[in-house]
């Protein structure tokens, strides 16, 4: 419950344990009592955005999770006349590998151990569908 300090690289949390400077174990019972006081905003932020909070392309499509890949789009823009190379800018736009298509790609906030349990799934032939709503 840590913002700062030694994470794991496989799941992106904090490691367990005040000795290496790691997070303070957080069980069920403390989550229930800080909703019960109603703090529910200390709760998103404690365990969410200051532990491992990510943020991924989601296809509305197909609900898919695993295959949106980044195509960079290359523009070039002029410059003046002193500086002779042009300048490259590139924009990045998410594409959808199972869906062959860039339409309805969407910017989702999730834990990395979300992703990490959808990739563990999908080794095992187990598909993650996300079907996303309006908010």
């Amino acid at each position: 419950v840590r913002s700062t300090g030694p994470i794991n690289q496989q799941t992106r949390q904090p490691l367990k344990g005040r000795k290496i400077g790691g997070g303070i174990r957080f069980g069920e019972m403390e989550r229930d009592s800080i909703l019960a006081h109603g703090a529910s905003y200390l709760l998103h932020d404690r365990l969410h955005t200051c532990s491992d909070y990510h943020i991924a392309d989601v296809c509305s499509l197909c609900g898919s999770l695993l295959t949106a890949s980044i195509v960079q789009q290359q523009k070039i823009t002029e410059k003046p006349l002193a500086e002779l190379s042009p300048a490259i800018s590139y924009s990045k736009k998410a594409f959808c590998q199972a869906c062959k298509s860039s339409k309805g790609m969407e910017t989702v906030a999730m834990p990395f151990v979300f992703r990490y349990l959808a990739a563990e799934l999908a080794a095992m032939n187990i598909k993650v569908s996300l079907h996303l709503r309006e908010q």
